[in-house]
């Protein structure tokens, strides 16, 4: 089988993951959490062999739990790009709260921001790029609000394309600094 051939047949398999496996944090799993985490050099590092779907699938498979944050950075960025995709494409985020937005201000601050260490290793155009994907993410209009004047741009976004771009940051990134960055969230008392 030609190394193409290899990359879809794993997307699918991450597809297939993730439609059997998703389980969505509930509100009071991510209440019981700060919203602001601390972040150290982990010990391990991420499988670099394959193709990006390879990788993915393997950061989606070791550091992203079943429930709640994932424990790395890599992992929990990969949790929110997935968490996206999948409130958009199956439920034209009928169900979009707070939570929602915390996960877009979460990638951007990842994306873009000077202080985080995967921004450090992306080029300005990659950084714009990720700001204009996150942008189009977070502005939509409901189902609900629908009326004969919509534009499809204005709906949710669905297509794979912008989710796979900002996934293939967090690959670019992990190619270059393959180490865990371990995330430790402080409980709320």
């Amino acid at each position: 089988m030609s190394l193409a051939l290899e990359c879809q047949a794993h997307s699918f398999k991450l597809f297939d993951h993730l439609n059997r496996y998703f389980i969505p944090m509930t509100q009071t799993q991510d209440s019981q959490l700060q919203d602001t985490c601390i972040q150290s050099q982990g010990h391990g590092a991420v499988q670099l062999i394959g193709c990006s779907q390879d990788i993915a699938l393997w950061i989606w498979e070791n550091l992203v739990p079943s429930s709640g944050k994932a424990d790395t950075l890599q992992g929990e960025v990969l949790r929110a790009i997935e968490l996206l995709a999948w409130e958009a494409q199956n439920n034209g985020n009928l169900n979009w709260d707070r939570e929602f937005d915390t996960l877009i201000d979460f990638l951007r601050e990842v994306f873009t921001s000077s202080e985080s260490v995967i921004a450090a290793t992306m080029s300005e155009e990659a950084k714009l790029s990720a700001a204009e994907d996150l942008h189009r993410l977070s502005h939509f209009l409901l189902p609900t609000e629908l009326d004969s004047r919509v534009y499809i741009e204005e709906l949710p976004y669905v297509k794979e394309d912008l989710y796979d771009r900002l996934t293939e940051h967090l690959i670019d990134y992990c190619r270059q600094a393959p180490q865990f960055i371990e995330l430790k969230y402080e409980l709320i008392k």
